[in-house]
């Protein structure tokens, strides 16, 4: 393995960014930088940008610095990667052959290069050269909320203690809600919350409420949570804003019938004694009958976060599974109208869902 040739991957791009940064400044510090740097753009959509890219990496490390000396190319944000019909082009294909029979002959010892991308695919050519040439960081957010969930939270409260602080559990539940998983979001907040603090060294849910702001992702859940408690002005609020985000209303009404979907399934398991409500806690009851099922399912809701799942369960106990099959079809129907029918405006056909969707529950005489 060479030492002059660095891969930082992964879908966690702000730590991909901070890393590879890292390692140029180690390797070229600021005052060298306008001298012995080359910095190559490697986002491209397009086939020509990628094969314009990967050529001007290629001269880059070929041409020696300006008065000799040392030489550092940063491959830049290179996002075609992973990108399956770029990948196969066969312009790309042999500049990236160019590129691994370079690397694999060795840099000169003044030689370095850098290639930092949001993912890569790894049975390609490519990676597998990279592998037997380079120092591989892959900074990665797994994809199941219930793997991502705890990785984001773990980092949370380390940010928080590295700055002296504690907070409490509920809080960072909370907290994790409202910012998501992406680490950019997560520092963000962290910093703003440090500096609402100030000299109190405790975090609290209260705190959390009033500083931290919704992630977009955090904002569908308020939607999908205001939905589902049946909050009619705080849903249609929501969904307005989610709109002007350009977020369309079909994306929202599939995830609304998502929502309704695991919220039967609870009420299901609720029905059947597999789980039950401990204040604000589900618990799973243990029985081999629970396991043969759920062994058959390839998203066990056992392993969802207690966090997630507790909320789902506690949405689904105020209906009956009858009232929350209804209001499925009414969502699975509206969906099938706004494929089908182009004269109503979705925006006006969602909004009339939403009324139908929150109605009040009627008290039993």
């Amino acid at each position: 393995m060479a030492d002059n040739v660095y891969l930082y991957f992964g879908n966690d791009e702000y730590l991909v960014g901070l890393n590879s940064r890292k390692k140029v400044d180690q390797l070229c510090p600021e005052a060298e930088q306008s001298l012995s740097l080359e910095v190559v753009d490697g986002t491209a959509g397009k086939i020509d940008d990628a094969v314009a890219a990967i050529d001007q990496c290629l001269a880059g490390f070929r041409t020696v610095g300006l008065f000799g000396g040392k030489k550092v190319v940063w491959f830049r944000e290179v996002s075609f990667l992973k990108n399956a019909v770029i990948m196969k082009n066969a312009d790309v294909k042999r500049l990236l052959g160019e590129l691994s029979k370079d690397l694999k002959a060795g840099l000169a010892e003044d030689q370095f290069l850098i290639l930092s991308a949001p993912g890569i695919d790894k049975r390609s050519s490519f990676y597998k050269a990279l592998k037997d040439v380079a120092e591989l960081s892959e900074y990665a957010i797994p994809e199941r909320d219930y793997e991502a969930r705890p990785v984001a939270l773990k980092r949370a409260i380390t940010l928080f203690k590295r700055e002296g602080y504690v907070i409490d559990g509920a809080a960072a539940d909370a907290f994790i809600d409202k910012t998501g998983f992406e680490t950019r979001q997560i520092m963000n907040e962290v910093e703003k919350l440090v500096l609402y603090k100030g000299d109190e060294k405790s975090i609290a849910l209260a705190d959390v409420q009033i500083i931290t702001s919704s992630s977009g992702e955090a904002i569908a859940w308020d939607f999908t949570d205001a939905v589902a408690e049946r909050r009619l002005g705080e849903a249609i609020r929501i969904f307005r804003q989610l709109l002007f985000q350009k977020q369309t209303a079909i994306g929202l009404i599939i995830q609304i019938e998502s929502m309704f979907q695991n919220m039967l399934r609870f009420r299901e398991y609720i029905d059947a004694g597999w789980l039950r409500m401990n204040g604000n806690r589900i618990q799973w009851a243990n029985d081999q009958e629970i396991d043969d099922y759920f062994s058959e399912m390839s998203d066990d809701p056992r392993k969802m976060h207690w966090f997630r799942a507790s909320k789902l369960a506690g949405q689904a106990v105020p209906y009956t599974s009858r009232a929350l099959a209804a209001r499925k079809r009414l969502v699975v129907d509206t969906h099938e109208l706004m494929i089908s029918e182009g004269s109503i405006p979705h925006d006006l056909m969602f909004e009339t869902l939403l009324a139908k969707l929150c109605t009040p529950r009627q008290r039993r005489r």
